[in-house]
C-alpha cells in the first residue's frame, strides 16, 4: 500500500472541525477532479459516501464507508470497491506556533490530518478508456492524489476559518515515489 499524509494547523475549536468533517460534502469545491459528493448516513459509522472523480481517461465513482467515529478526535473510513484504500482524519489540539497567522485565536490551534493508504494498482479497477502499461497509468495517477489532497485540506481550512490565507501544508508520502 502507498499513503499520503497531509496536515496542518487550523483555528477553529477542535469539536467545530470534527462537525465540519462529518458532515463534509463539498470536495467538489475543493478538487478539481471531483465532480459529485453524495452521503448516505449521519457521518457515524456506516455512513457511505459515494464520490464521483473524472481526471484524464477515468470516469469512477468510488464508495467509501466510515468504519469508526471517535468524536472529537478521529473519523476512520475504508473504500469499499475499487480504488482499494483505507483512510483517516486526525483533530488534536496542539500547542499554538511561535508566530500564528494575523487574526486568528492562536489558543484555538487544532492540527488536522489526512492520512490515506491505497493500493496503486487497484486504481486501474476504474473505468480506463484505451489500453496503456500498469506503468504509465501508475505514473499519472501518483501525482495526482498528491496534490488532490493537498489542496482539499487547503480548502478546508478556508472553510473552516472564513477566510483564505496562506496555509503550512505538511505532506508525508510513502513509498518515495508518490
Amino acid at each position: 500500500m502507498d499513503a499520503i499524509e497531509a496536515s496542518t494547523v487550523v483555528y477553529v475549536p477542535r469539536r467545530e472541525v470534527f462537525e465540519f468533517i462529518q458532515g463534509y460534502s463539498g470536495a467538489t469545491e475543493y478538487a478539481d477532479h471531483v465532480e459529485r459528493v453524495r452521503q448516505f448516513g449521519d457521518g457515524g459509522p456506516g455512513t457511505d459516501y459515494r464520490i464521483t472523480v473524472s481526471w484524464w481517461r477515468f470516469d469512477y465513482t468510488a464508495v467509501t464507508r466510515v468504519t469508526d467515529v471517535d468524536p472529537p478526535t478521529r473519523i476512520d473510513w475504508r473504500s469499499t470497491k475499487r480504488p482499494e484504500a483505507t483512510g483517516s482524519w486526525h483533530i488534536e489540539s496542539v500547542d499554538p506556533p511561535a508566530d500564528p497567522p494575523p487574526d486568528v485565536d492562536p489558543e484555538t490551534a487544532t492540527e488536522l490530518r489526512l492520512r490515506i493508504e491505497f493500493d496503486p494498482e487497484s486504481v486501474l479497477g476504474a473505468r480506463l478508456s484505451g489500453p496503456l502499461p500498469v506503468e504509465a497509468v501508475l505514473d499519472r495517477v501518483k501525482p495526482v492524489v498528491v496534490s488532490e489532497s493537498e489542496a482539499a485540506v487547503a480548502a478546508l481550512v478556508a472553510d473552516l476559518e472564513g477566510r483564505r490565507r496562506e496555509v503550512d501544508l505538511t505532506v508525508h508520502r510513502a513509498p518515495r515515489s508518490l
